[in-house]
């Protein structure tokens, strides 16, 4: 067998959300794509190499752009205009950003920011940018030698050119491979590139953009956009005077509350829309408390010598049996304890979690966070493993079949925004998929302890097996089956959620003109950004 390697996604779930789930909420804008005037930025460079006379190859291309982008990232931290704030997911930013760089007077352009040939735009931006419609891409097989910007791409390189044309750096060392341009040039230069100018409705890309993002692209991507975006402006409106981060947010698109207090009501004109996040949310629950129990097991076979020799799988059930504790847990409630053990009926223990969790079955409680057993509760107490060790095992279990309780109901999975919750087909593990077989189990009789074994033999050992195995030579194996017994590998055992894409969302609407940024207390809603949210378009 090869190394083992730390990986990521061991069961899967992840990929559900990253390339299905969040792709049909806010296609083209992915976790690493933050900011929307680099689109302006990068098919303005490619517009102005294809002007030029010189041999039209992916080599020259990328030496045409790598010194312009490495000034650019440079630049960024030099801005010093008043509204640019803190300035995240500058691309090259932890080289070009650091210390020692940034107290230089004069830039060598020739530095090695980025390890990517063609940086941001060849790791994060061309796709977007191609689906968005503002490049047709180029390269071997291709109709064109390097990506081409479309007739829409020409419009908003020629904007953004109009940005920056009088400026020391476009007129004297753009058209060059200038090897230093000095600090003062390139301060001129970002007072009118920067990301941060965008917001202005001065900026020449600016309208464009704003049509790009809510336009432009596939018909049915340009209206989740816009969808999306009005949830979040109809959001941003509601909570104006109170930041945002992705833990509030999550918060409150799964529970119309916070912690802190705070409430939100979705409008009608965004239910479906807010609906679709929360199924997302529900998911990202589901995903966790699955991948807590692959934790568990994988911390478990360590500890108890499962590196060294195998463990028979009947040993795990007899330690399941053990530590299932329905008493110990809710004395960490602060309820009455149920009469509930490994042998009870399933049934029984899903009607203690709906007394205990749920109010009314399919309803949004907005002083669900209150109750003594809620989603985000049991997220936060999972998470402080080396605290709550003696309720662990319990807390996850009764995570998975709170959110199935939650949504256990036939009014909800009828709308078509259920959709979200059957992707995960091809053996990843679908929300809809669980859902039926948790039923199908419970109404034929089945004890608390067959639904637990159920669960981990088909939602963790074998899902973990088959993922696993997919990449291969590479071994993240964190434990293999061979019959009844588990072998288990000591490497790093990761559990987060998946990023909700909260912080590159709000950004882009923030960087847009729509509204004011929501991490901040004010984040009011712009001129645009009230049409936007009152008639569905621009």
């Amino acid at each position: 067998m090869y190394a083992g390697k730390t990986g990521r996604d061991h069961l899967g779930l992840g990929s559900v959300s990253s390339d299905q789930i969040l792709p049909s909420l806010s296609p083209g804008i992915n976790v690493l794509t933050f900011h929307p005037r680099y689109h302006s930025f990068y098919v303005f460079l490619l517009y102005e190499f294809w002007q030029r006379d010189i041999v039209r190859n992916r080599s020259s291309w990328v030496a045409f752009y790598r010194p312009r982008e490495f000034i650019f990232s440079v630049g960024a931290f030099q801005c010093d205009q008043e509204t640019h704030g803190e300035m995240r997911n500058v691309v090259g930013g932890q080289k070009t950003g650091s210390i020692d760089i940034q107290a230089q007077e004069v830039f060598d352009t020739t530095f090695h920011y980025i390890d990517s040939l063609l940086g941001g735009y060849g790791l994060y931006y061309r796709t977007v940018m191609t689906e968005m419609g503002l490049v047709y891409p180029g390269g071997s097989g291709l109709p064109y030698p390097v990506d081409l910007p479309s007739e829409d791409g020409e419009k908003v390189a020629l904007a953004f050119r109009e940005a920056i044309k009088d400026t020391a750096y476009y007129q004297k060392f753009f058209e060059e491979n200038k090897a230093e341009i000095s600090l003062d040039v390139v301060k001129d230069y970002i007072r009118e590139a920067c990301l941060c100018r965008l917001k202005s409705p001065e900026a020449p890309d600016h309208e464009l953009l704003l049509e790009l993002f809510t336009q432009k692209g596939k018909p049915q991507d340009a209206q989740a956009r816009r969808e999306t975006f009005r949830l979040f402006l109809d959001l941003a409106k509601q909570t104006d005077g109170t930041p945002l981060d992705d833990d509030l947010f999550r918060q409150i698109i799964y529970f119309q509350s916070t912690e802190t207090g705070l409430s939100y009501t979705p409008t009608s004109s965004v239910m479906s829309t807010y609906i679709r996040w929360r199924l997302y949310q529900a998911r990202e629950y589901y995903a966790y408390a699955l991948n807590a129990f692959w934790v568990y097991l994988s911390v478990w076979g360590i500890s108890t010598g499962g590196e060294t020799q195998s463990i028979s799988l009947d040993e795990f059930w007899q330690h399941l049996e053990k530590n299932l504790d329905f008493t110990a847990f809710a004395q960490h409630l602060g309820v009455e304890a149920p009469n509930l053990s490994f042998t009870s009926g399933a049934r029984d223990l899903l009607a203690w979690i709906s007394a205990v969790g749920i109010v009314s079955a399919n309803d949004v409680e907005k002083g669900y966070l209150k109750r003594p057993l809620n989603e985000h509760a049991l997220y936060e107490l999972i998470g402080n493993q080396k605290v709550w060790q003696s309720v662990e095992l319990t807390a996850i279990f009764s995570l998975l079949l709170l959110v199935a309780e939650r949504f256990n109901a036939p009014g909800i999975r009828l709308r078509p925004e259920w959709e979200i919750s059957k992707m995960g087909t091809n053996g990843r593990l679908s929300v809809d998929h669980f859902l039926r077989g948790l039923y199908s189990r419970v109404e034929g009789g089945a004890t608390v302890g067959e639904i637990i074994k159920w669960i981990y033999r088909s939602y963790i050992i074998t899902q973990h097996q088959m993922v696993a195995s997919s990449k291969l030579p590479d071994n993240t194996f964190r434990f293999r089956l061979d019959g009844k017994q588990l072998r288990f590998y000591n490497l790093p055992n990761p559990l987060s959620f998946m990023n909700s894409r909260f912080d590159a969302i709000s950004t882009t609407i923030y960087e847009l003109g729509l509204c004011g940024d929501l991490k901040s207390r004010e984040h009011a809603l712009s001129p645009s950004g009230e049409k936007l949210l009152a008639e569905g378009s621009l």
